[in-house]
């Protein structure tokens, strides 16, 4: 295989991005289960740490497709960045500690933070719909699992209920081991 320095350095960029939230997760991670400290956050909250854990090695796989690609022009190295990018946002977001304060509502703090990274959420599933469109010119059947991720993160920005929340999460993981299972049939 011959690859091309343009798609070398493109397919560097977008596995440093990876590599750096794929970092902060497992050091959030490592904090939250070393107990050295009690961790603020819930069960609901760590499990989208380590489903968008699982998000970020699932776009890592697909660094092969940037390597299929054999000319590069400067936007279609943006379009490629933009899914790290928007991958990395929503991980900071997540990860953002609360305040010190002990008056502080937490989970008023993390619904806040929750808005936030829901709607970045559902653009990186707009994102990955219209890289997929935009590389083979039509929809795929796992774009079905990218719209309903998309839909529930909206839904989830949208409701600040927190059963709603609890229920979106299972729903996500649900989702996410649906389109697993779905992958190794197909």
């Amino acid at each position: 295989m011959d690859i091309g320095l343009n798609t070398l350095l493109v397919a560097s960029m977008f596995v440093t991005i990876l590599s750096m939230g794929i970092g902060n997760i497992l050091m959030a991670l490592a904090d939250i289960f070393n107990k050295a400290t009690a961790s603020k956050r819930d069960g609901a909250h760590i499990g989208w740490i380590f489903l968008v854990l699982l998000v970020h090695f699932n776009m890592f796989w697909h660094t092969k497709e940037i390597l299929a690609v054999d000319d590069w022009q400067f936007g279609g190295f943006l379009l490629a960045m933009a899914g790290p990018v928007l991958i990395f946002f929503a991980t900071s977001i997540l990860l953002t500690n609360p305040p010190e304060d002990d008056n502080i509502d937490l989970t008023e703090f993390f619904m806040g933070l929750g808005r936030h990274f829901f709607w970045m959420f559902a653009l990186l599933q707009v994102w990955i719909v219209g890289v997929g469109v935009a590389l083979t010119g039509s929809l795929v059947a796992t774009d079905v699992v990218n719209v309903l991720f998309g839909v529930l993160a909206v839904g989830l920005a949208i409701n600040t209920n927190n059963r709603i929340r609890l229920a979106g999460i299972c729903s996500a993981w649900g989702i996410c081991l649906a389109s697993y299972v779905i992958r190794w049939i197909a």
